[in-house]
């Protein structure tokens, strides 16, 4: 059995304690590593016979062979007509430098070794009187330079900048592998007293900087501030503005020995944010021959489809449209490994609905840069896939997938009326062939009154599914499919709400009554009071993850705890399923026949509910594994399941409700067990709950953004397993 998580273990990306402190608000600092400068062209005049010093903060991630220069008022061509001031700059052996430029054109260089770590932040400054050079580096004096008596400074006009110069190639710009920030001028020598105290912490130096560029902000932007009563505020280049902001511990962090990992941003948020309040589909997808990583999106009001590449560098991005009807909804889509983007759009069925008319629904194949390659129109009618109309809701969305020439879906759906008079809702499984886009499979419903699904790729080829359905069994359906056959089964069931007030004279539900609720035998409950996580395959097994509610005693089958508003906690839960689970008997009770790694006595919850017309059905929980223990109130959502390379398993989930609110990981080994425990990432984002995260063989990417609904950006997590 798996340990609750309550206590904290290292982590190789990340380990502090859940109840540390949180980032500040301005969480993000600038990163380097993909190109991009920062420029002050109106910045701060020196005079040529005055004394200054410039200082900074740097987090490095390696060392470089030639100087790099990451502040900087310089021209490395003594020639020209203005060729600058000086510069702050790294180089090979962990060298910290510090040049200046004379009046008469010759330059001073001042350098000594600065031992810096990888993940550390560092202090680097630099003063200059009319006599001497002192570099310091971490508060400590490292090298110092005597002048010669009454030289004199150059003056210059050049703009302030920070990060490396650009190159003589701008293709293969000279990149600096860190971040960068804090940086501040003064008007004066400070003393080694106060360059101490300023690096530890100790003092702002705030009255006599005349520039000051914390370089942080809460959100990605493209201006750098300046902090100094000069407001000399300098520009971002497109590069930097796009790829530079990254989440990371700041360097005023008030516990310097804690780690997180550093979530890098590509910033995308003017192309996956259109639409006040509802940014529409967005779809993560990559090119695995080109390695890229893109976005399906679909423009919430202009209901325009699109298709966003990232270059594998990470320094620029291309948008191609998608061909469509206007005004028809993204229901699902995906691309192959050569970059060919599959989507299904389906007519939004305009109100009030009628019978007799039907929505037009097609499925299309484009190349990666969204030449159109071929379209398919499907049969909608009550006959064929009997879809009457979409759901744009943020959980009914279809799910698409490619595999060895064909497509799996799975696709939410209203159906045309039915004998009952009503038009009910469910799930239904689809297989295409992904040449000619024909329907080659129908499998049906997957599960009635569908809440959400997931789709992946198993290792031979099939598709694996997991959706979640409130109707008969209720609960998290597993499914395995090719264009052969399907298998499900249900995995994991919950709780039921029931009325509140009598129907055909239904009797009082006496057992769940109490507490001032009265609850009758009948039910018309649309929750599902759970999450989907993920799914992933081991040896003979798959995990399968999710958030759900736990009453106080620890049950999921409580029906007197499914009322609106209860403080139960969501926690996050696992079950481990043998692969060959087609075998288990089906129904709502969960076999123990379905579960791996039972213990022969392996206890199990039952219970039940009454149904709309008021007969009784039962339900069996078992096999069930706790991976948090939360408190009333608090919550795990949004759980996302990553497979690393190395074969353990990442999760990631939103937490609510406590001092510890935000992104947190467990890390999981293919057999389900905890050897990495949970950990506040200490991140306050939102992911995408539509669709998966991608995981390469260097980063885990995702789509997520600081508010619900709001724009989203694509991160990446550098990947250590």
């Amino acid at each position: 059995m798996l340990r609750l998580a309550s206590r904290l273990a290292p982590w190789m990306i990340v380990a502090f304690l859940l109840t540390g402190p949180a980032i500040a608000d301005e969480d993000y600092c600038l990163y380097f590593g993909h190109g991009g400068q920062v420029i002050v062209e109106e910045t701060v005049a020196l005079d040529a016979d005055a004394a200054f010093t410039v200082e900074c903060r740097f987090r490095s991630a390696g060392t470089y062979r030639s100087p790099i220069s990451i502040v900087s008022r310089w021209s490395d061509d003594t020639k020209a007509e203005d060729p600058g001031l000086f510069y702050l700059a790294l180089s090979g052996s962990k060298r910290v430098i510090f040049g200046v430029r004379n009046e008469d054109g010759g330059e001073e260089i001042v350098a000594g070794f600065g031992d810096w770590s990888d993940g550390r932040w560092h202090h680097l400054a630099a003063t200059r009187s009319g006599t001497t050079l002192v570099l310091y580096f971490d508060g400590e004096e490292v090298e110092r330079k005597d002048l010669p008596k009454g030289q004199r400074l150059s003056t210059t006009r050049r703009p302030l900048v920070f990060g490396p110069a650009i190159g003589s190639n701008p293709r293969r710009p000279v990149l600096f592998e860190g971040c960068l920030g804090d940086v501040a001028i003064w008007d004066a020598a400070k003393t080694a007293d106060e360059i101490g105290a300023i690096a530890r912490g100790m003092s702002k130096g705030a009255a006599d900087r005349v520039a000051h560029y914390p370089l942080r902000a809460s959100r990605p932007t493209a201006e750098a501030r300046d902090g100094s009563a000069g407001a000399r505020h300098g520009r971002l280049d497109e590069s930097l503005a796009r790829s530079g902001w990254m989440l990371t511990v700041p360097w005023d962090d008030p516990d310097p020995d804690r780690h997180t990992p550093d979530l890098h941003c590509y910033d995308l948020a003017d192309v996956l944010l259109k639409g006040e309040g509802n940014p529409g589909r967005k779809i993560l997808v990559d090119h695995e021959k080109e390695q890229r990583v893109g976005a399906i999106w679909q423009d919430a009001e202009s209901r325009q489809l699109g298709i966003t590449w990232v270059d594998a560098s990470r320094r620029s991005h291309e948008t191609h449209s998608l061909a469509g009807p206007q005004g028809a909804l993204l229901a699902a889509g995906t691309t192959d490994p050569e970059g060919n983007v599959y989507y299904l759009v389906i007519e939004e069925r305009p109100e009030p609905w009628q019978d007799g008319t039907e929505v037009a629904a097609t499925l299309y194949k484009a190349s990666a840069t969204g030449e159109p390659i071929g379209e398919s129109s499907l049969d909608v009618t009550q006959s064929a896939l009997d879809l009457f109309a979409f759901s744009r809701g943020v959980l009914e969305v279809g799910n698409m997938r490619y595999s060895r020439g064909f497509l799996g879906v799975i696709l939410p759906l209203r159906m045309h009326r039915s004998a009952d008079g009503l038009r009910h809702q469910r799930a239904i499984a689809l297989v295409f062939n992904a040449k000619n886009l024909q329907l080659l499979r129908d499998f049906g419903q997957t599960s009635g009154h569908s809440k959400a699904n997931l789709l992946k790729v198993g290792s031979k080829g099939s598709f694996l599914a997991i959706d979640l359905g409130d109707n008969y069994p209720r609960g998290v359906h597993l499914h395995e499919f090719d264009k052969n056959r399907i298998t499900s089964r249900l995995v994991f069931t919950f709780k039921t709400a029931h009325a509140t007030e009598s129907r055909n004279g239904s009797p009082v539900y006496e057992e769940i009554s109490g507490d001032g609720r009265t609850f009758y035998k009948w039910s018309n409950d649309n929750g599902v009071y759970t999450e989907l996580g993920g799914i992933v395959e081991g040896r003979g097994t798959y995990l399968i993850v999710f958030a759900t509610d736990r009453s106080p005693e620890g049950r999921v089958l409580d029906n007197s705890r499914a009322f609106r508003d209860c403080p139960d906690p969501r926690n996050l839960a696992m079950v481990r399923v043998v692969q060959s689970f087609g075998r288990a008997p089906s129904g709502g009770e969960v076999s123990n026949a379905i579960m791996a790694g039972l213990p022969r006595n392996a206890e199990a919850e039952t219970g039940g509910f009454f149904v709309f017309g008021g007969g009784w059905t039962k339900q069996r929980v078992v096999g069930v594994q706790w991976l948090t223990n939360y408190w009333e109130g608090e919550a795990a959502h949004a759980p996302h399941m990553i497979e690393r390379a190395g074969g353990s398993v990442l999760l990631l989930w939103e937490k609510t409700g406590s001092a510890s609110s935000g992104l947190h990981s467990m890390t999981l080994d293919e057999k389900g067990e905890v050897v990495q425990e949970e950990h506040a990432l200490g991140y306050d984002l939102h992911l995408n709950r539509q669709d998966r995260l991608l995981s390469s063989a260097e980063a885990i990417h995702l789509l997520a953004g600081h508010e619900p609904g709001g724009p989203m950006r694509l991160y990446f997590l550098r990947d250590v397993d």
